[in-house]
């Protein structure tokens, strides 16, 4: 079963050392592959942004704060949605509700693995 939460402390830990090695790789890829390779560079830099879009979609959910309703996104409507914080630690993601078609800052939640087998 698959629950989610509000973010923590340590989510935005994760989440900052996680942006953290990808700027330092892009950083230190430049400096050796940026004027010989630099199709090689832009392939990095464009791979390792999908992979932090795609790893931010696979574990988050959405939270309308008009209806209460909650669901998931597509790749690349997370891609280009403008992201932000809240000033309590919070994150929003400026979505339109797919059920009651309000455009607004959704609350972004962490999905939670449960396992029930255990």
């Amino acid at each position: 079963m698959i629950s989610h939460r509000k973010t923590k402390r340590s989510d935005w830990t994760t989440s900052l050392i996680v942006i953290g090695i990808y700027v330092a790789v892009i950083s230190v890829t430049a400096f050796i592959l940026l004027i010989t390779y630099w199709y090689l560079w832009i392939a990095i830099v464009v791979g390792g942004l999908f992979a932090l879009v795609l790893w931010h979609k696979k574990s988050t959910v959405y939270h309308c704060p008009i209806c209460g309703n909650e669901f998931e996104i597509s790749f690349l409507t997370d891609l280009f949605s403008p992201h932000g914080v809240t000033k309590n630690g919070g994150g929003w993601v400026y979505l339109k509700c797919p059920k009651c078609g309000n455009w607004t800052k959704m609350e972004i939640l962490v999905k939670t693995n449960l396992d029930e087998t255990n």
